[in-house]
C-alpha cells in the first residue's frame, strides 16, 4: 500500500474501499504501529500538542493550574508539552520559539504580564496564544482567563473589617514585571479607601508570592508594629502568607491570638498548616479547563488573535487564621 493510503486509512477511513482498510488494519496490528506525531506535524505544520509556558514549575500554584489543564487537553485529544521560563523573561521569550519549533497548534501562558515588549515575538510565532491568570497589555490581542485581582483583595479587606480590623498591613507582589502585584495593591487601596481608613506605605511591603519572601516582608513590617500597631495583613499568596505565620512564630506572636493573617490562592498546602489559613480561593483547576478550551475552538477556528478578559469568581475560604477582634477581649 502507498503512504497515501495508509493515510486515508488512518485519518478518514469512509473514503477507503472495506477490503483495502481491512488489509491496512491487519499490518497496523500485526507490525504495532504507531503514527508518527512529529512527521504528522510536518505535513500540517502542527501536532496534536499545545505549549505551556510557566514562570516556575516548582511554585506551588501550578500543580493545581496544570490539573485543569491536563484534564481539558486529554479531553480534546491533546498533549502538554511544557516550558519552564524560571522567572526570567528572556526565558519566556526561548519558550514562545521552542514550543513553535516544536509545532504546538497554540501556546497557554501563565502568570507573568504580557506587555508590549512579547508583541514581535507573538506576530513571529503566528500561532494562538490563550493567558491564564494574567493579562495582555500590549498590541497584540489575547484572550485571558482570571479572578479580578482587585476585586478580590477588596473583600479581603472588607473580611477583615467586618471582623473588627482597621489596622490591616498589605504583603503584595512585585510590581516591577508583574500586573497582578499591581492589581492586587489597588484592592488593597480601593478596601481601605471605602472603609475610611486612611492609606499608609509603611503597612505595605513587597514579596515575589513564595515563602521567603513572605517571611522577609512580615519581618520588616515587624519593625514598626510598634508605630503601626497592625493587627492583621492579608498577603498576595498563600505561600507568602504561610512565610508571614512562621514569621510571627519566631518572632512569639500567635496566630490568630496576637496577630491574623488571610492569604490568597486557596493551595492545597492552606488547610495544612498550624492554624490552618483562611484564604482567597482562586478556581485554578477551571481557569486551566477554561484556557485550554479557548485554545482549542482557536486553533480549530484557525484563529491566531481573539480578545477578552474573562473573571472566574473567587471566595473567601474561612479556616483559622483570622479572628474577630472581640473573641479574646
Amino acid at each position: 500500500m502507498s503512504p497515501a493510503t495508509v493515510s486515508r486509512v488512518l485519518n478518514k477511513p469512509e473514503l477507503v474501499e472495506p477490503e483495502t482498510k481491512e488489509r491496512v488494519r491487519g499490518a497496523i496490528k500485526a507490525l504495532d504501529f504507531q503514527p508518527s506525531a512529529i512527521a504528522r506535524g510536518l505535513s500540517v505544520q502542527r501536532t496534536d500538542t499545545i505549549g505551556l509556558v510557566v514562570p516556575g514549575i516548582t511554585d506551588l500554584f501550578f500543580g493545581e493550574l496544570y490539573r485543569g489543564i491536563e484534564r481539558a487537553s486529554h479531553e480534546s485529544g491533546m498533549k502538554v508539552l511544557l516550558f519552564d521560563a524560571q522567572h526570567a523573561r528572556h526565558r519566556a521569550f526561548e519558550g514562545f520559539t521552542f514550543l513553535r519549533q516544536h509545532r504546538v497548534g497554540g501556546i497557554i501562558f501563565t502568570s507573568k504580564v504580557v506587555s508590549e515588549d512579547y508583541d514581535p515575538v507573538l506576530e513571529r510565532i503566528g500561532i494562538p496564544v490563550v493567558l491564564a491568570l494574567t493579562e495582555a497589555t500590549g498590541r497584540t490581542a489575547l484572550p485571558a482567563f482570571k479572578v479580578d485581582d482587585v476585586k478580590a483583595v477588596f473583600d479581603a479587606v472588607a473580611y477583615l473589617v467586618s471582623r473588627g480590623h482597621r489596622r490591616v498591613g498589605m504583603i503584595t507582589g512585585d510590581m516591577s514585571d508583574d500586573l497582578t502585584g499591581d492589581l492586587r495593591l489597588q484592592g488593597y487601596r480601593a478596601g481601605l479607601e471605602h472603609y475610611g481608613i486612611p492609606y499608609q506605605s509603611s503597612w505595605v511591603e513587597t514579596g515575589d508570592y513564595r515563602f521567603t519572601t513572605g517571611y522577609q516582608a512580615m519581618r520588616r513590617l515587624l519593625e514598626h508594629q510598634e508605630q503601626n500597631q497592625l493587627t492583621a495583613v492579608c498577603a498576595a499568596s498563600d505561600e507568602m502568607a504561610i512565610g508571614a505565620i512562621r514569621c510571627l512564630h519566631d518572632h512569639g506572636l500567635k496566630v490568630p491570638d496576637d496577630f491574623s493573617v488571610l492569604g490568597f490562592d486557596d493551595l492545597g498546602v492552606a488547610h495544612m498548616t498550624v492554624p490552618a489559613l483562611t484564604t482567597i480561593a482562586q478556581p485554578f483547576a477551571e481557569i486551566g479547563e477554561r484556557a485550554v478550551q479557548q485554545l482549542v475552538q482557536m486553533i480549530a477556528d484557525d484563529t491566531i488573535h481573539a480578545s477578552g478578559t474573562y473573571y472566574l469568581p473567587h471566595r473567601i475560604v474561612e479556616r483559622e487564621s483570622v479572628r474577630a477582634l472581640s473573641d479574646l477581649s
